[in-house]
């Protein structure tokens, strides 16, 4: 079988992400990995981003210094205290060739892999201050307990429309666990966009009040996984056509890669789009560069997604209910989910299409992420089956006589 061509938007994005590490951060052969603690909330560049040691100018490790040391001592960790760390240097577009990002500038550059540890997400923030996104990830990489908000992609390293990842824009295998991403914009993944050859697993987290113009709270253009995670109250608007794109759709989630993406134990809602599926769209990476009609030669589906023990309910395109929308794709149940709209059209045992699904709004229900509660007389409580031994909370499953359908398990 033949692969479909890779449009220009879709090598533009590869390109801003990176496909190769950053020159002058690149690490000798025989670094060790190190253990940096981050000492101050000042956005201060490493004063030799090539001798591994987080040091500022003034002599204090800053978050930034971090990255750029952990670059060069592959398989770093870096420990964030409770703070606020927002960034506060604008990218510098001289600085910015091709897909060799600056990395003492704008964003923070991931170029080498490493674990970046907060101590909470309610007390440890980073605020990509409205200047860039937060980080661009250029290697495996794995941060939990932190919130990221405050990044806007803007049009900088490559001259098309609009570039990828309002808080993160991913090129590998990256995992968020615990995490908050929220409060971002972008025009194609207001969260977090994930290109061609990369992953996300999404385990205990929420992304929520994210803006697009496409994919307004995660893009998959690969793999990937959502666990005991909410997505809820993100936001597609429709600036118009785009290359290689189709603008307005997947508020909460926009699958456009070839490869499975998994929804487990999850929640989805409240999110909205301008056409496409409110909650979960899901489409080949781009449907209009397709020749009309299709030929023979493409075998179908060209994506596909599995659902399970997941809420996808209250999501909504111009106004009207509509939980999914497929094109040249699979959307397969693995039984025990609930559809308020029933246009995720699930039939498998335990599958709910079309119920209300009675749960509150986005809230601190406890834990360290927000979530959405189910309420008394929920028909998603007690319906769900094989589930994780905790919610998104970390409360025990099950609290009654089986698992609660989607992240929350309702405490008696």
């Amino acid at each position: 079988m033949k692969s479909l061509a890779v449009t220009a938007a879709t090598a533009a994005v590869l390109l801003a992400t990176g496909a190769q590490p950053v020159a002058h951060a690149t690490a000798p052969a025989a670094a060790d990995p190190a253990e940096f603690t981050v000492d101050t909330t000042s956005d201060a560049v490493d004063a030799d981003a090539s001798d591994g040691r987080c040091l500022t100018a003034s002599g204090a490790c800053s978050l930034r210094a971090a990255v750029m040391a952990a670059n060069a001592r592959p398989g770093s960790t870096i420990t964030l205290p409770p703070g606020h760390y927002r960034l506060t240097i604008p990218p510098d577009p001289k600085l910015i060739i091709g897909d060799n990002p600056d990395p003492t500038t704008g964003d923070l550059n991931v170029a080498a892999p490493v674990t970046i540890k907060g101590a909470g997400a309610r007390t440890t923030v980073i605020d990509a201050n409205h200047l860039d996104r937060a980080f661009r990830m250029q290697a495996d990489s794995r941060l939990s307990d932190l919130t990221i908000t405050g990044g806007v992609a803007k049009q900088r390293e490559l001259p098309i429309t609009d570039t990828g990842g309002g808080a993160i824009a991913n090129g590998h295998h990256m995992t968020l666990r615990r995490v908050t991403v929220s409060g971002n914009s972008a025009g194609y993944g207001g969260g977090i966009f994930n290109v061609p050859d990369s992953h996300l697993d999404l385990i205990d987290s929420t992304v929520s009040g994210n803006v697009a113009g496409e994919a307004g709270g995660i893009r998959f253009d690969d793999t990937g996984t959502v666990t005991n995670s909410t997505i809820a109250d993100n936001r597609v608007t429709n600036p118009g056509d785009r290359p290689g794109s189709l603008a307005g759709y997947g508020g909460g989630i926009d699958i456009r890669g070839r490869g499975p993406v998994e929804i487990l134990n999850s929640t989805i809602t409240g999110n909205r789009s301008s056409d496409g599926g409110g909650g979960i769209n899901i489409a080949p990476a781009y449907l209009d560069s397709l020749p009309s009609p299709i030929p023979d030669i493409i075998d179908l589906p060209l994506g596909r997604m599995t659902l399970r023990n997941s809420v996808i309910a209250g999501n909504t395109v111009d106004g009207a209910p509509a939980d999914c929308k497929k094109a040249f794709a699979t959307i397969a149940s693995q039984g025990n989910n609930l559809d308020g709209h029933g246009s995720c059209r699930l039939s498998a045992t335990g599958d709910l299409p079309s119920r209300a699904p009675l749960i509150g709004p986005l809230a601190d229900n406890g834990g360290p992420t927000d979530t959405v509660a189910l309420l008394p007389g929920s028909p998603a409580l007690d319906a769900a089956a094989d589930c994780p031994p905790t919610d998104q909370r970390g409360v025990a499953r099950p609290q009654g006589a089986a698992c609660d359908i989607g992240a929350y398990e309702r405490t008696p």
